[in-house]
């Protein structure tokens, strides 16, 4: 009976928060290769697109024997965790659900795209950002049927990946234990420069970094498929992931779920 009662007052409340549940079975992750050219530049080696599928990676560098954590110091570098894309190159990745045009996002963002790139340290090896290295992930464009395609035309920042939100060394040989968010974006206006790896992970607040696109512009209410062109000679993009965007909690969504758990406590107590 407590089972019962508890399962429809969470169905009620999925119902009232937005019908979470009808989007349960899908992935926060780009989860389908539509198309790839490799171009002309890539390298052999990272030349399979299956790698941009999934989460982003969090530890790096197991088959080369340089073994470590992803950190906006210590960017992904597995063949298996990234693909590039040359002159004359794209990458069409493809959603499982719909990818919804949503102001209310943090920051107006919908989509999160990660690479390899990674803050230059002046103040080796403890992390002090003075630049950034790479980043580049060509043209953006998005399309609902994966023909018609439209350009992006707002990206943000490049943040570099952060896998975990527990490191205190940037160049940590085993993971944390603390994962971040890859749903998550960091705040466009935070300037990394000068800024120690403490800083930047303060500044992440459990976000897992990653170029912010908006889809606000194309005409587009949501979207199922991104492509990632690349025309200039020398522009190797790379990619690592596509994540769609976590909206913000709608207000007293949360409440509502903690009544439901009280409730089922409650009962719990009654029974006894």
């Amino acid at each position: 009976m407590f089972v019962r009662v508890v399962s429809t007052r969470l169905i009620a409340l999925v119902a009232i928060t937005g019908g979470v549940a009808s989007q349960a079975h899908a992935s926060d992750f780009a989860s389908s290769v539509v198309s790839y050219n490799a171009g002309t530049g890539a390298s052999a080696s990272y030349q399979t697109p299956a790698s941009a599928l999934g989460s982003p990676a969090r530890f790096t560098g197991e088959s080369f024997g340089f073994d470590g954590a992803v950190t906006p110091f210590n960017a992904p570098f597995e063949p298996d965790e990234i693909v590039q894309i040359g002159r004359g190159g794209h990458l069409t990745l493809g959603f499982d659900h719909d990818v919804a045009d949503d102001a209310l996002n943090p920051f107006g963002y919908d989509l999160l795209v990660f690479s390899n790139a990674f803050y230059i340290d002046s103040g080796f090896p403890n992390g002090v950002a003075s630049g950034i290295f790479g980043g580049n992930i060509g043209a953006v464009s998005v399309s609902q049927d994966g023909i018609n395609f439209l350009p992006v035309l707002s990206v943000g920042p490049v943040r570099p990946t952060l896998g975990y939100a527990d490191l205190s060394d940037p160049y940590a040989t085993t993971p944390g234990l603390m994962p971040t968010d890859f749903t998550k974006p960091v705040d466009p206006a935070f300037n990394p420069v000068g800024q120690s790896f403490a800083a930047i992970t303060a500044a992440y607040n459990g976000s897992g970094g990653g170029i912010g696109i908006d889809l606000a512009g194309t005409g587009l209410s949501w979207i199922r498929y991104i492509r990632f062109d690349v025309s200039t000679a020398g522009a190797l993009a790379v990619i690592d992931g596509v994540s769609d965007v976590a909206p913000i909690p709608a207000p007293g969504a949360l409440s509502l779920l903690a009544l439901a758990a009280a409730a089922g406590r409650g009962r719990r107590q009654d029974a006894r």
